[in-house]
């Protein structure tokens, strides 16, 4: 009688607690978040702008005299770039071709003269190798390097004017394709509703190394201009689009 009592008592608590549970709001699982995940293989395509300055070292050939002077100016372009990324690793490799006006003058040696040079146009073949962070992924931090190349001419004006040889006027000179290096970084940001799209801030050390040029009264120069580069970019990639994944 006791026993059938006791398991009569345990029935009726298990029924209790079933009642109970069964009047308790459900709440369902909250569902996975959505995260955007950034990817930047691709072709691209984009222009650039900034500002530049640095030095010519300008020698007299055969005198040992000379008309060092620093330079300055703008430039505006395009670029063209393809880069694979892996992991939050990218590696690419990009060019790109300015118009110029990087230019300084001083006085000659005779100073009757102005030693002038004009950086007229400005390129960059490099590589690329940067990181996307993983919680950040349409940021990227880069660094970069390889060749780099300008087509700059070195003139001496005849301040009084009048004939000077060669050319007959003030003004003699010759142009010189210089080719050289460049190293630098940068930051690059995609915009997340455009995922395609990205503007990019980089700067940039160059030398274009020593070359030979014809002045007034066919006198040699040795010049070499070196120099910094800030500018800024707007690419447009020609690639995957923005990944959305549950996590």
């Amino acid at each position: 009688m006791k026993r059938a009592f006791l398991i009569g008592l345990g029935f009726a608590a298990v029924s209790g607690l079933q009642a109970v549970a069964a009047d308790i709001p459900y709440k369902a699982p909250m569902a996975p978040a959505l995260v955007a995940a950034y990817n930047w293989t691709g072709f691209y395509v984009g222009v650039n702008g900034g500002y530049g300055w640095g030095k010519v070292t300008w020698l007299y050939t055969g005198f040992g005299t000379t008309a060092d002077h620093k330079t300055s100016g703008g430039l505006f372009g395009g670029t063209l770039g393809a880069q694979m990324q892996t992991g939050q690793w990218v590696f690419g490799l990009e060019g790109d071709f300015d118009w110029a006006n990087i230019k300084g003058s001083t006085a000659c040696p005779n100073p009757t003269f102005s030693c002038n040079s004009n950086l007229r146009t400005f390129g960059t073949v490099r590589g690329r190798v940067g990181y996307s962070p993983a919680s950040s992924p349409n940021w990227l931090l880069y660094v970069t390097g390889g060749a780099a190349f300008g087509d700059q001419r070195i003139e001496t004006v005849f301040l009084p004017g009048g004939s000077i040889p060669t050319s007959g006027t003030p003004t003699n000179g010759s142009n010189n394709f210089g080719l050289g290096w460049t190293f630098g970084g940068g930051v690059e940001w995609a915009f997340p509703a455009m995922s395609r799209w990205s503007v990019k801030l980089e700067y940039l050390h160059y030398n274009l190394g020593t070359h030979t040029y014809t002045v007034d009264n066919l006198l040699q120069v040795s010049a070499r201009h070196s120099g910094d580069i800030i500018r800024a970019g707007i690419n447009y990639r020609f690639g995957y689009d923005t990944v959305v994944a549950r996590y």
